[in-house]
């Protein structure tokens, strides 16, 4: 009764894992995408601003502006807004900072590909793990279990002596 009553009350965990496990599966492709049809480029940070916002449930967010110059398709560029739109989270000015851009919009930057998969593939081996162990543990093991049999009982026969066998060496 318990192990049915735990095996859907973490029904919700398993979905949630599900649902990271898609996340994570998606960071790796977008981040393995972008280092194969994305170009590199270096930007140099011309100016970096920092900021506060409140949003609507009282939480204060920290974070910079910055404004980053770099050549892309052999044409001098610029960006500008919050650094985390571009994964710039700490910088200075005059800091190289390597980027991928986009051939077809060489505005639209990404660091992410440079930091590489590893936090994708750190998520995906956690939520996937816990779900094969769930599906396991929960639903698959003892289906194949063999039933439970009796032991076999000795049966004296007619023709032998019947030993009685008991504790603290009565006979």
């Amino acid at each position: 009764m318990v192990f049915v009553l735990a095996r859907y009350m973490l029904m919700p965990f398993v979905l949630i894992a599900v649902t990271l496990f898609a996340m994570a599966l998606h960071i790796i492709a977008t981040s393995l995408h972008h280092q194969i049809a994305w170009h590199q480029t270096v930007a140099t940070v011309t100016d970096v601003s920092s900021y506060s916002e409140t949003h609507a449930n009282g939480l204060i967010t920290d974070g910079i502006d910055v404004a980053v110059a770099y050549v892309a398709n052999d044409a001098p560029m610029t960006w500008s807004g919050k650094g985390k739109d571009i994964g710039l989270y700490k910088a200075s000015k005059g800091d190289k900072v390597e980027f991928y851009y986009d051939p077809a919009d060489p505005s639209n930057l990404d660091t992410a590909a440079m930091k590489g998969w590893s936090g994708g593939l750190l998520l995906l081996a956690v939520t996937g793990g816990f779900t094969v162990f769930y599906i396991w543990f929960f639903w698959l093991r003892g289906r194949n279990a063999p039933p439970m049999t009796p032991s076999p009982v000795r049966v004296a026969s007619a023709g032998q002596p019947h030993q009685q066998r008991g504790t603290f060496g009565r006979r």
